[in-house]
């Protein structure tokens, strides 16, 4: 289990509790009992059982609290897209129940501050296991790969306006040309890691890649919704008719418009997962290199984040050398 030492996931008293469900389902509402629900590090995030609601089982999530201070100061402990990525949640959502990818039914979506500084959601509880249950069969979790996989590529046929993150308000924080959006992204991290003192020279030497090897990336033109955090534990299952099924894809706050192999599940040896999926790697110089820089993002970011974002250094040291041997495969291609 995961213990909750980041300083981003914080608890909040019964009273405000009562006083969040009061203002979301009315004063007639009771809260039978409620629990903490562990196993993340960034949001907070409760089960709550109603009495006198509309729905009766209900899931409470908060963001981390939200901080006043001058852009990108180095004790601003959040990134940009993180400071928006709830509210965007329910539109990301909207656009999957659209197209028949299971996701959660949001009740409330309140990012105005007024009466907590977070932003929270109610969702309505979703009887369930994750998709890295130790109970689910390899025959079970086969089938479960290839539904996960045809719902991945209906995702990746949601195209955008221009490549970038999801806002609450229906719109695209980004740029009509990926190269940008990635520069963005790898500029703001190594800004924050040189801050930080944290793997120096390495973050200028990611954001420039994306500068110098630019026509690479604007070879991609159609911006498609990705979900960005894809893995087993995302993924509920449930019985349906005798079986497991995919209840619902979760956690989809971190979604982007982006290139589809961008996603990091694509690279999964999971041949059910890709016969789900339909559509083969872009398998030409061009395609590997493209991917193997979006893994050198990736690590990069986490390495960051696990070693001073959240504090766990251990995982953190993981995938400082990571990047480092990426960024080694990156020179032996001599694109720059």
């Amino acid at each position: 289990m995961i213990t909750m030492n980041s300083g981003l996931h914080q608890t909040i008293t019964a009273e405000m509790l009562h006083h969040l469900v009061e203002k979301n389902f009315g004063t007639a509402t009771i809260v039978k009992n409620f629990a903490l629900l562990h196993g993340g590090l960034f949001n907070t995030t409760y089960r709550i059982q109603l009495e006198h609601a509309s729905v009766t089982d209900v899931i409470l999530r908060l963001a981390p609290e939200r901080v006043v201070m001058p852009s990108g100061s180095a004790s601003d402990p959040l990134f940009s897209f993180e400071r928006t990525m709830m509210a965007a949640e329910p539109v990301v959502y909207d656009y999957y129940h659209k197209v028949g990818i299971p996701a959660p039914n949001i009740i409330a979506c309140d990012d105005s501050g007024s009466i907590i500084p977070r932003t929270y959601m109610f969702m309505e509880f979703i009887p369930s296991k994750q998709l890295d249950h130790p109970s689910i069969s390899e025959a079970d979790k086969e089938r479960l790969y290839h539904q996960l996989g045809a719902y991945t590529a209906v995702m990746h046929q949601i195209e955008g306006t221009s490549f970038g993150w999801p806002q609450g308000d229906g719109t695209i924080k980004g740029s009509n040309q990926w190269s940008e959006v990635l520069h963005s992204f790898a500029e703001e991290t190594a800004l924050k890691a040189s801050q930080a003192g944290y793997m120096p020279g390495v973050g200028q030497e990611i954001a420039d890649m994306f500068i110098k090897n630019k026509d690479l990336f604007d070879q991609v033109a159609v911006p498609v919704l990705v979900h960005n955090d894809l893995w087993e534990a995302n993924v509920l299952v449930h019985e349906e008719n005798g079986e497991l099924n995919i209840a619902a894809l979760i956690d989809g706050d971190r979604s982007m418009f982006a290139d589809r192999e961008f996603e990091a599940i694509l690279s999964t040896e999971s041949a059910a997962f890709h016969e789900g999926y339909g559509h083969p790697q872009d398998m030409s110089d061009e395609g590997q290199a493209r991917r193997l820089a979006y893994r050198i993002l990736s690590s990069y970011f986490n390495a960051y984040v696990h070693e001073h974002q959240v504090d766990q250094p251990e995982t953190g040291q993981k995938y400082c050398k990571r990047t480092r041997n990426l960024l080694e495969q990156w020179k032996q291609l001599k694109l720059n």
